[in-house]
C-alpha cells in the first residue's frame, strides 16, 4: 500500500511539473477572418483549442470616455439575429477547461487619438478599467490585452503618452487583478518604436505578460526587399539602424531596459511580408523593389501574405525558389518580379528554441486564422504544432 501511495505520488508531481512547465502560447483570433472568401473563411469553430494557452479575440474598441465598445455586433453578439461570436468563442473552454480567453482592445485600426485622449484623462482611466472588468464579467472573457499603436506615434502632443500608458495599465491592473482577471499588452518590439513609447518598469510591472509584436520589422513602406521577422541581424544589414531589426536585438532591448525574461512573450508571425522587385535578377535581401508584392486570393491584402498562401504557391509551384538565410534563420522566396520572407515550420522551431534558451516566458502568434488551419501543406496549424514542440520537449 505504501508503495502504491509512492508510485501515485511521484506519477502526480510529474503531471503537476508538466503542467506548470508548458509555456503559454497566446494565439490572437482576427474575427474578421470570417469574412474572409472561400476556404480563406476562418470561424471560431476551426480554432483547435488544445493548440494554445490563451486566446485573444481581436478587437474591441474604446471612446474617449473610457467605454468598451463592440465593432461588429452581428459577428459578436446575438442581439437581432447576430452569430454570437462572442459566446461561442468563449465556450472553447468547454473543450478545454485550462484555457484562458482574453478580450483584445485596440488595434492599429482605430482612431489614433482614442489611445492618448483615454489615457491622459484621470476619471476617463478609472472609467476604463471599471467598464474593461465588466466587460470581462459579461461576457465571459478571462482577462484584457491592451493593443495601443504606439504611445508617442501618432499627431498631436505625445510628451506624456509614456507616462500615460503606464498609468492607465495601472488602473487596469487594479481593478482587474483583484477581480482575478488576467492584464496582458501587445507592445511594440523594436528599439526604435518601444523607446519613444514606453517606460519599460513602469510598463511591465503592471502586466502579467508583455506580448512583444517582434514583426513588421521590414515592409513594402521601404524601397527595398527585407524579411518581416528575422530572427538575427544578418550580412545584407547596411547599417546600425538595420541591425536593429531582428528579434535578437528586440528582446535584448527590452532585457536591458529592466523588463524581467518570465513577463515576456515573444511574438511569432503567422505571415509574410511580399514586395514587387525593381529587377527580378536582384532577388536577395535589400533588393531594390517598386512596392508591394501582390496580394493573397484570401487575405487580399497587397504586400501581405498568410502562411497558408504563402506555403501554397512556394511549396506546390515549382517556378518559386526558396531560399534559407543562414544567418537570420528566416526562408524566404522569389519568382519572376515576387519576393517574400515568411516563417515557416524551420524558422519558428529556431524562434522557439530562442525562448527556452533566453528564459522567456513564451510565445504569442498573429494570428491563429493565417497559420495553414485547413492542413494545405502539412499538418493542420503546421506553425504551431511547430512552436509548441520545440517549447515543450
Amino acid at each position: 500500500m505504501v508503495r502504491l501511495v509512492f508510485v501515485f505520488s511521484v506519477l502526480l508531481a510529474g503531471q503537476l511539473w508538466c503542467a506548470e512547465a508548458r509555456r503559454p502560447v497566446f494565439c490572437y483570433y482576427a474575427s474578421w477572418s470570417a469574412y474572409r472568401p472561400g476556404r480563406g473563411a476562418f470561424n471560431v469553430e476551426d480554432i483547435d483549442p488544445q493548440i494554445c494557452t490563451h486566446l485573444l479575440y481581436s478587437f474591441f474598441g474604446i471612446d474617449e470616455a473610457g467605454s468598451v465598445i463592440v465593432l461588429d455586433p452581428w459577428l459578436d453578439l446575438e442581439v437581432d439575429g447576430g452569430l454570437g461570436n462572442i459566446r461561442r468563442f468563449n465556450e472553447l473552454r468547454l473543450a478545454n477547461p485550462s484555457l484562458k480567453t482574453l478580450a483584445a482592445i485596440g488595434g492599429a485600426s482605430i482612431d489614433p487619438v482614442l489611445f492618448p485622449a483615454l489615457a491622459a484623462n484621470p476619471s476617463a482611466r478609472s472609467a476604463f478599467a471599471r467598464n474593461a472588468r465588466s466587460f470581462c464579467q459579461e461576457h465571459g472573457f478571462d482577462g484584457v490585452d491592451i493593443d495601443w499603436e504606439f504611445p508617442g506615434h501618432h499627431d498631436g502632443d505625445t510628451s506624456n503618452d509614456k507616462t500615460n500608458f503606464a498609468l492607465l495599465l495601472q488602473e487596469l491592473a487594479a481593478e482587474l487583478h483583484q477581480h482575478g482577471l488576467l492584464l496582458t499588452a501587445a507592445v511594440a518590439a523594436s528599439e526604435p518604436i518601444a523607446s519613444i513609447a514606453y517606460d519599460i518598469p513602469a510598463t511591465v510591472a503592471h502586466l502579467d505578460y508583455a506580448l512583444l509584436m517582434a514583426y513588421d520589422f521590414n515592409g513594402a513602406w521601404n524601397d527595398f526587399t527585407g524579411h518581416n521577422a528575422p530572427l538575427f541581424a544578418g550580412p545584407s544589414d547596411q547599417n546600425d539602424f538595420q541591425r536593429m531589426l531582428n528579434v535578437e536585438h528586440s528582446v535584448n532591448y527590452w532585457l536591458g531596459q529592466g523588463a524581467p525574461a518570465n513577463k515576456l512573450v515573444l511574438g511569432v508571425p503567422t505571415y509574410g511580408r511580399s514586395f514587387t522587385l525593381a529587377n527580378p535578377q536582384d532577388n536577395g535581401l535589400r533588393a531594390p523593389s517598386v512596392g508591394p508584392g501582390n496580394e493573397g486570393p484570401y487575405t487580399e491584402q497587397p504586400g501581405h501574405l498568410a502562411y497558408y498562401e504563402a506555403c501554397a504557391i512556394i511549396q506546390l509551384d515549382a517556378s518559386w525558389t526558396r531560399v534559407w538565410e543562414d544567418v537570420q534563420r528566416v526562408p524566404y522566396a522569389f519568382f519572376q518580379d515576387q519576393w517574400v520572407g515568411y516563417d515557416d515550420r524551420n524558422s519558428v522551431t529556431e524562434k522557439g528554441n530562442f525562448v527556452v534558451a533566453r528564459g522567456l516566458a513564451g510565445v504569442m502568434v498573429w494570428s491563429i486564422d493565417m497559420d495553414d488551419f485547413r492542413g494545405y501543406c502539412g499538418p493542420k496549424f503546421n506553425l504551431l504544432r511547430a512552436l509548441n514542440d520545440s517549447l515543450n520537449v
